[in-house]
């Protein structure tokens, strides 16, 4: 810049963030990325400084593959990541496919586990939670049922047409594909006796599933990203489903135990992860779970019935206690079927003429109550969730993780998903974590050099002081030896 290296002019201006992503993108192993290229040929741009454009434009936002072209060329910090070279956007979204499979697991665990050690930052609880984001389709054109058949018909009717034509092979694949994940979701809805006649489907990404989305914008189909945060908010484990939260706990707690070297010891959970499948992952890698139940409280609520929660176990006696103080004894025992799992069923034969009725079953027997095998587990951790100190930690859960996800929104503009496929918004969701703890290492960074100038300063304040003393100590004792010779 005129007289003034680059180098000096960004650090003039105050710009850290160009050589904290340089610094930790440099200690990085380019290898595996090396050995994807071909031994022959144009020499490509190296992934060092490929993949320093991506996260430095995704950390500003900017996620256009041409967004990216044109801040290559115009960014003063961006310049400094990436040497200077000018790719177009052709180059990048090939990078970026090319090397999918490094985003998500080998290089997002290594540039991680750099950052924490780089920032000093512990891993010993962690927070999760996860969100709704809207798949890159329409709203409006989804199909029902009869609507997957019908184009799926159609699609081998016009194969049939014209066999060497491959836009119709397209057609027919992407039709198959939607009627076969129809099919899918129809089975397990079945399995779990719901209907499927509200079930839909989009014709461009039937992989995404239609659900509720965040902050009250109606249904859409929709991607459910999910990650575990340390307290400093750096992501140590990501993962992506269609439409579950719980399912990925398992996996998310293995890859950070990866990144960080050891497992957490504890793990926050909101309530929509009180969950059968969550509580036995904790418990087989021996991680302290605080998770609040998501059913209603034992207080009874004017629009519904008392929860199961609302009954306590005695295992001496085999017996439950009801709100209203009655007892209920084992009545049967049910073997595994396929369409339930074992359970013993306890009842009363107190409902009848019980003041609390009303707001407790209305069944004409009573109230029954099924105990299954894992309730055991359920009702230790609300014994835990009950404790004021196990309150008090879980109420850090909101900073740690809830920020996460309003600087992907809000900072890095993850509203929506730009790429088309599960594999493709895997990518895009791991490229926004990989940016976002860029940007946290660049913020702690700085927590780090202010907090050093403060102590220094202190220090300095501290060594002028006392040397003042000093000096007016010393000027004290050769004015009075003056005044005594004189």
């Amino acid at each position: 810049m005129g007289t003034t290296r680059l180098e000096d002019y960004l650090k003039q201006a105050g710009q850290r963030a160009p050589f904290v992503v340089a610094h930790l993108l440099g200690q990085q192993d380019w290898l595996p990325f090396e050995q994807r290229y071909a031994a022959t040929g144009r020499a490509p741009y190296a992934p060092r400084l490929m993949m320093g454009l991506i996260l430095y434009g995704v950390m500003q936002g900017v996620h256009s593959l041409r967004e990216l072209e044109r801040l290559a060329r115009l960014d003063l910090g961006c310049m400094w990541v990436t040497g200077g070279i000018a790719p177009d956007h052709a180059n990048i979204g090939r990078f970026i496919v090319l090397h999918e499979d490094s985003l998500t697991q080998g290089f997002f665990e290594s540039l991680t586990r750099a950052i924490l050690k780089a920032s000093g930052s512990r891993s010993t609880r962690l927070a999760g939670d996860g969100t709704v984001i809207e798949a890159a389709c329409s709203h409006y054109n989804l199909l029902k049922e009869e609507a997957v058949k019908a184009r799926a018909e159609a699609a081998i009717k016009a194969v049939e047409r014209a066999p060497d034509d491959q836009a119709v092979q397209q057609e027919l694949q992407r039709s198959k594909q939607c009627q076969d994940i129809c099919e899918q979701r129809q089975a397990a809805r079945h399995s779990h006796g719901k209907s499927s006649e509200t079930l839909r489907i989009s014709a461009s990404e039937p992989e995404a599933m239609v659900q509720r989305l965040k902050r009250g914008r109606g249904f859409a189909a929709s991607y459910k990203p999910s990650v575990l945060a340390n307290e400093d908010r750096i992501i140590t484990a990501l993962a992506l489903d269609a439409s579950s939260e719980t399912q990925v706990i398992a996996p998310m707690l293995d890859q950070s135990a990866r990144v960080t070297g050891a497992q957490a010891e504890e793990v926050l959970l909101d309530a929509g992860y009180f969950d059968d499948e969550v509580i036995e992952a904790t418990l087989a890698r021996d991680v302290s779970l605080l998770c609040p139940d998501g059913q209603w409280p034992a207080k009874t609520r004017e629009e519904g019935l008392f929860h199961k929660s609302a009954f306590d176990y005695y295992p001496q006696t085999d017996t439950y206690h009801c709100p209203a103080g009655q007892t209920l004894i084992l009545l049967s025992k049910c073997e595994q079927t396929l369409r339930s799992r074992e359970h013993r069923v306890y009842g009363s034969t107190s409902c009848e003429g019980c003041h609390l009725r009303a707001n407790c079953t209305k069944a004409a027997q009573g109230r029954r109550i099924k105990r299954y095998p894992e309730d055991e587990h359920r009702e230790a951790l609300r014994l835990v969730m009950q404790h004021p100190q196990a309150r008090r930690i879980f109420s850090q859960r909101k900073a740690i993780v809830e920020p996460v996800f309003s600087s992907l929104r809000s900072q890095q503009g993850l509203n929506r998903f730009r790429r088309s496929g599960l594999q493709a918004v895997k990518r895009e969701f791991a490229l926004h974590v990989l940016a976002h703890n860029l940007s946290r290492a660049v913020a702690l960074s700085r927590a780090v050099f202010t907090l050093l100038y403060a102590v220094l300063r202190g220090l300095h304040e501290v060594a002028h002081f006392f040397l003042g003393q000093i000096l007016r100590f010393v000027g004290s004792r050769q004015s009075n030896h003056i005044h005594a010779r004189t």
